[in-house]
């Protein structure tokens, strides 16, 4: 029988719950009562603290982690050959003669090359790094670079210039690399700078695209961006993709298929 906080303080259960998520992204009451012999009652208070201090969101059984994103510099050097083999799985939902919005991060990015081998493509992005790179692969695409402030992390443009010019725009697709998607949380990003041009090129697009690897899946951060319905295609790695097909997304192209 759990006894309420016997042998660990509510505190030090929280900073274990916490570390749980840092590991796995979501938890359930359930289990954690179990782990710490405590109630389930117990737990729901503990979720409804952290929840209340910014740290988790809570669902329905359980809560998931609110990760933030790490620096750009240290994304881009991360699981790269993952990155590329969804951006070669990516870059075959573009067809000759088609427009795409690219948003800026490490996982976009990384499209470049397989993007600079395709012919008469048009493409509108935000990120500076994904032009330079397209550029050093010799592609010869039409590049529309989006104008605004430069983030001091990200090599990307943001703000109401880049906003106002994504509002008179419009293309096939829309490819996005958000912080987290979750079946229940969405597609979620830290900052809201990122999260606003994501938006805009996801609403002015005729099919969106989420790019995700395993890491980013079941994580939830602060700024929702689009509910899982709104995904035409989850491009991930991640083994198991029937809990994103009941959460809405349309379809999910797993880099098995690369």
């Amino acid at each position: 029988m759990p006894h309420g906080d016997r042998g660990v303080w509510a505190e030090e259960r929280r900073q274990k719950i916490l570390s749980v998520l840092e590991n796995e992204n979501r938890v359930a009451a359930d289990e954690l009562a179990i782990q710490f012999d405590v109630s389930r009652e117990t737990i729901r208070r503990d979720l409804k603290t952290l929840e209340e201090e910014g740290l988790i969101r809570r669902t329905h059984g359980g809560a998931l982690s609110t990760q933030n994103e790490r620096p750009f510099k240290e994304r881009s050097s991360t699981r790269m050959p993952e990155k590329r083999a969804l951006a070669r799985l990516a870059a075959r939902l573009l067809q000759p003669g088609e427009c795409c919005f690219i948003d800026a991060g490490s996982t976009t990015s990384a499209l470049a090359e397989s993007l600079a081998t395709l012919e008469r493509i048009s493409i509108i992005t935000n990120s500076v790094a994904l032009v330079m790179a397209l550029r050093e692969q010799g592609s010869r695409a039409e590049i529309l670079l989006l104008g605004g402030t430069v983030a001091p992390d990200v090599p990307g443009t943001y703000g109401p210039l880049a906003l106002e010019q994504l509002a008179n725009l419009r293309a096939d697709v829309a490819f996005i690399s958000p912080v987290g998607i979750d079946p229940l949380g969405g597609v979620t990003y830290f900052d809201f700078s990122e999260a606003e041009i994501a938006r805009a090129m996801l609403r002015n697009a005729r099919r969106r695209v989420v790019l995700a690897d395993s890491s980013k899946c079941h994580v939830v951060s602060r700024v929702i961006v689009s509910p899982c319905r709104d995904v035409d295609i989850l491009v991930s790695d991640i083994a198991d993709a029937q809990e994103f097909l009941h959460g809405g997304v349309g379809q999910v192209m797993t880099s098995a298929e690369a």
